[in-house]
């Protein structure tokens, strides 16, 4: 039965409840809601009723069927939850206009179920008048057309079309990228194929809800098939990436014209569902026949080009080139072995002592890592970036931590005093979920005193996300641990935050201790540095120092502690044991005004 003739079938109903209404026999009045809650609850065609100003009231269980939403999810809201975005606004306008003025619309609507794919039906809407001829309550009845007048095209759109912004699905894109160059190879002729992905996206999904990221998207697809034309071709590959032909380009200034015209369109604010968005995005690019001649040679390429574009940060757009491709494969093969050494245990620990000035003896060390590759030593600066990308910084900074507790427990058996251990966390690390529970369970499982312990975090790394950061810095100062703010002054220095972090001790950067006796600037940053911790009451390391001079500086003007090669270079276990029980000579080429010199 059509969305029609349940219509028709409605009213013939109508006309029939005067038999039931106008009689004295209340069971026949009974069967006859019996026989019409039956037709509402079985028929085939969804049947949705809203009261005059259009709130879903009751639907029936074909509703469900068709759409998804339960009746509790549709009851009370308005019908535009099914909102396709397909028709322009004065569809709904016409719509209205009639249903007002004719107390009926008929006719075919795209809507949008629960799971977010977009359907075809057909739709009978009929207002329902009350005494004094006024609107009281809508009813629509609908087909769902998608299995139906539209099962072949249904089909075809489904496996050739990206469902939520109609733009060609990846296997279109590649089987017409593949027939371009078909005929290229013949032709000789330049094509380009850009990678494009919106950077940050999964910022919006996480803190405004998908259905704004898709609204996103969709505005993201319009905007990229506007800015390309028809010549060109623009694909949703998945998520936020989207892949762009460009078949008709001879030079790479041409490239670059058009990437350009896209980063002016995304440089304007983007109102969707109510909020104003920034956008930014990367792209990478590649050209046949320069950077290859097959499908997955070209997409490989120009993927590598946008990770590249990426690092920048904004709106930013790189061509493939061979010192890329060749630095993509070293990447790749150091993050294989990166897997690897982990799996292996190939990682350990050295410890670089560090000096109090009070005490006149050393206070502790920094754990840093190392890495003894089976091709010889990695260094950090190489293997830690590529950790904090690909994430197995996680894995990586969990096993730090392990090795420095089970290290203390080792020497607590047979060395009174090794000191507190400061352990370096990412800033990816320390904002990981449930990261209090792991340490605290670390410590617990070798019975390590927390006040052992201090955690290093940089400046940068707290204010990626400064109320959470407050929140974990608590709970670390809650279990007894000591807190270090690494790298102070390189990041976003600001007494407004500084006052308001639960730490204990500030490092000055190697950077500001290097210029100290030749650069006023560094000299003059590095004694407010120390000021600044004298009035918020926090210790003060200095690392780096490498010069008796820069020693002399430090503590003439109040600093705690020291760290460096003046010092030490890092030590592996059994060395630094021996440095710890050894009498720490520190008169420092004659330098005067130590007690134990």
């Amino acid at each position: 039965m059509s969305a029609h003739d349940a219509s028709g079938s409605l009213s013939s109903m109508f006309e029939w409840e005067k038999q039931f209404f106008f009689c004295d026999d209340p069971s026949r009045t009974r069967r006859y809601f019996q026989i019409i809650k039956a037709v509402f609850d079985n028929t085939v065609e969804g049947i949705v009723i809203t009261d005059a100003s259009g709130i879903i009231r009751m639907v029936n269980a074909a509703f469900t069927t068709i759409t998804g939403y339960m009746p509790e999810e549709a009851l009370g809201r308005n019908p535009r939850i099914l909102k396709s975005d397909r028709h322009p606004p004065e569809f709904y306008e016409n719509f209205w206009l009639r249903l007002v003025n004719e107390g009926k619309w008929e006719g075919e609507i795209w809507n949008r179920r629960k799971n977010g794919e977009v359907y075809p039906e057909w739709m009978v809407c009929t207002a329902v008048y009350d005494e004094r001829g006024n609107a009281e309550h809508y009813i629509s009845v609908f087909n769902d057309l998608s299995e139906v007048k539209f099962k072949d095209a249904q089909i075809e759109l489904r496996s050739n079309y990206d469902y939520l912004t109609g733009l060609p699905n990846k296997e279109m894109f590649q089987s017409r990228l593949f027939g371009e160059l078909s005929h290229r190879n013949r032709s000789g002729e330049r094509l380009a194929l850009l990678v494009f992905d919106i950077n940050r996206f999964k910022n919006i999904n996480d803190t405004l809800g998908h259905f704004v990221g898709d609204a996103v998207l969709r505005k993201i697809g319009g905007l990229l098939s506007e800015c390309v034309g028809s010549a060109g071709l623009v694909s949703r590959i998945g998520g936020d990436d989207f892949h762009i032909l460009l078949p008709d380009v001879h030079t790479p200034d041409e490239i670059a014209v058009q990437v350009k015209r896209v980063f002016d369109r995304l440089g304007d604010p983007v109102d969707v569902e109510g909020h104003r968005l920034f956008l930014s995005a990367s792209v990478g690019i590649s050209v046949f026949p320069e950077d290859g001649r097959e499908v997955d040679d070209l997409l490989k390429r120009a993927d590598i080009a946008m990770g590249k574009a990426k690092e920048s940060g904004i709106s930013s757009y790189r061509f493939f080139t061979e010192d890329l491709g060749r630095r993509a494969s070293l990447k790749l093969t150091l993050e294989n072995a990166l897997r690897e050494g982990l799996e292996r245990h190939e990682f350990h620990l050295h410890y670089q002592p560090k000096y109090s000035f009070s005490r006149g003896t050393f206070s502790g060390a920094e754990a840093l890592l190392r890495w003894n590759s089976p091709d010889g030593p990695v260094q950090p600066s190489d293997f830690i970036p590529l950790a904090e990308e690909t994430g197995l910084i996680l894995t990586l900074g969990e096993e730090v931590f392990r090795m420095v507790c089970r290290q203390i427990a080792e020497w607590r058996d047979r060395w009174r005093f090794p000191g507190e251990i400061a352990v370096n966390l990412s800033a990816r690390q320390f904002h990981q979920k449930g990261l209090l529970s792991k340490l605290k369970g670390i410590l617990g499982e070798y019975d390590v005193d927390p006040s052992s312990i201090g955690i290093e975090i940089t400046e940068s790394g707290i204010m990626e996300n400064l109320l959470d950061s407050i929140s974990v810095l608590t709970g670390m100062k809650d279990l007894g641990m000591t807190v270090f703010v690494d790298d102070f002054g390189t990041g976003y220095s600001s007494l407004n935050y500084l006052k308001r972090l639960p730490i204990d001790v500030l490092k000055i950067d190697k950077s500001f201790i290097d210029g100290v006796l030749e650069d006023g600037n560094d000299a003059a940053i590095t004694r407010a540095i120390i000021g600044i911790a004298r009035s918020l009451g926090l210790r003060v390391v200095a690392e780096g120092v490498e010069t008796s001079g820069q020693l002399e500086f430090l503590r003439h003007n109040g600093c705690d502690e020291i760290q460096g090669y003046l010092l030490s270079r890092p030590l592996p276990p059994e060395a630094y044991e021996k440095f710890g029980e050894s009498e720490i000579p520190l008169c420092f080429n004659g330098i005067s005004g130590y007690n134990h010199c």
